[in-house]
């Protein structure tokens, strides 16, 4: 499972995403389904063509949303696998018409103005929410859809300029090629879907970019499960369902019988983070905490550790061996401020941990030469020096408190 921290941000992919349509099999089903709109006149063949579009485009935003920059290849199984999807989003896209269709009076009608207002902000959510759950009651949960825009947080509005840009990207095309002609028609065709399929590639990256705080789970490319082992066909449902509950109650078994599991546990994480479980989240990233770390696994260790201390700020690993590789990596991901309010008051949590030393070392260099708080450093330091005389990091210590000498005056 790739760290999120390693994926490069949206802005930084969008000429790769641009592209997309126009590299491999991209381009030629772009020619060939806006040939086939320009010059087949049976309205059916056309229908049929718009939920072909819809449903290519739907791939390749479940392709960017793993992170694969690339147009999948056009096959009887790609259009028709998953074949509802289509529907369900062109439900989506009805539903402000009907909830219109359904106003009597001024009063609904405010009412149900808003709600389309909210519903065509929260449209791209609604549509990746219904590209990972394949549920459509998922996509038009105002709870699901919030809660997913919160997580995204600025990127959000960044993707939806994007896509008003590109929406009118289309139209702008159509302007300059306003002679109604075959030709033209052709043009205009092919624009709309270049652009439209450029949209869900940036909505899949976003998720792609995303999957952590979301909880969206990438493809394990890893041996650590098997998936032909453990049946996870229960709980996918449940979850596309949204009974988070029974979903924990199963993944909870199943997690019972793979103790040492790091997808599992991870899978389990990120499920109560969702569903708000907090208590069981804190209880059991306990030990999902020290299984990372003894398994080098130290970005996902902090990231666990930083969603249990955004519920309790008091929240701390169990064992005084698990602070050192913690704070360490912090600072690795220029966690400065993190790294050092974890480590504060170790000693008097483990009075006699041979673990103090070097983690107050540690301390004493990130408030020197990461943070600048030089008055802090110089009391760690003098602590080290009284506690700690003769071990083997004195030299360390004293080093940097030549260092303060010579700063501080």
């Amino acid at each position: 499972m790739r760290d999120s921290t390693d994926i490069p941000a949206l802005w930084d992919v969008i000429p790769q995403l641009f592209l997309l349509p126009l590299k491999g099999s991209g381009i030629v089903v772009l020619l060939v389904f806006s040939a086939l709109a320009a010059f087949l006149s049976p309205l059916i063949f056309k229908i049929m063509l718009v939920f072909a579009v819809i449903k290519y485009g739907m791939e390749i935003l479940q392709n960017t949303a793993i992170g694969v920059v690339e147009a999948p290849e056009l096959s009887f199984k790609v259009l028709n696998e998953n074949y509802q999807l289509p529907f369900k989003q062109l439900a989506l896209l009805l539903l402000p018409a009907f909830l219109l269709y359904q106003v009597d009076s001024f009063v609904s009608f405010i009412i149900v103005s808003n709600i389309i207002v909210f519903y065509l902000f929260a449209l791209p959510a609604s549509v990746m929410t219904l590209a990972y759950t394949d549920s459509f009651f998922a996509a038009i949960n105002p709870f699901s859809l919030l809660s997913l825009i919160r997580r995204i947080g600025w990127t959000y509005g960044i993707l939806y300029v994007f896509l008003l840009l590109l929406n009118g990207g289309a139209s702008a095309a159509y302007y300059f090629l306003f002679d109604y002609s075959t030709a033209s028609l052709f043009f205009e065709i092919l624009f709309q879907i270049y652009f439209t399929w450029v949209m869900y590639a940036m909505m899949g990256y976003v998720l792609y970019q995303y999957h952590e705080e979301i909880g969206y789970d990438l493809p394990n490319d890893s041996d650590e499960v098997n998936e032909d082992y453990i049946d996870f066909t229960d709980f996918n449902k449940l979850v596309e369902d949204e009974n988070y509950q029974a979903a924990e109650a199963v993944l909870g078994d199943l997690l019972l019988q793979n103790l040492d599991n790091l997808d599992l546990r991870m899978k389990f994480h990120k499920l109560l983070k969702i569903s708000g479980n907090n208590k069981q989240l804190l209880a059991v990233s306990i030990g999902t905490i020290a299984r990372f770390i003894e398994a080098r696994k130290l970005v996902d260790a902090v990231n666990i550790y930083l969603d249990c201390i955004k519920i309790d700020a008091s929240f701390r690993p169990d064992s005084a061996e698990y602070y050192l590789p913690l704070a360490a990596e912090m600072r690795r991901m220029r966690l400065y401020k993190q790294a050092v309010e974890l480590t504060s008051g170790f000693h008097q949590r483990y009075p006699d941990s041979d673990y103090i030393p070097h983690l107050y070392l540690l301390v004493s260099k990130i408030l020197i030469e990461d943070l600048s708080q030089n008055d802090k450093a110089k009391a760690v330091l003098s602590f080290l020096n009284k506690k700690y005389p003769g071990h083997e990091i004195e030299p360390e210590v004293e080093s940097y408190n030549q260092f303060l000498a010579k700063v501080m005056g």
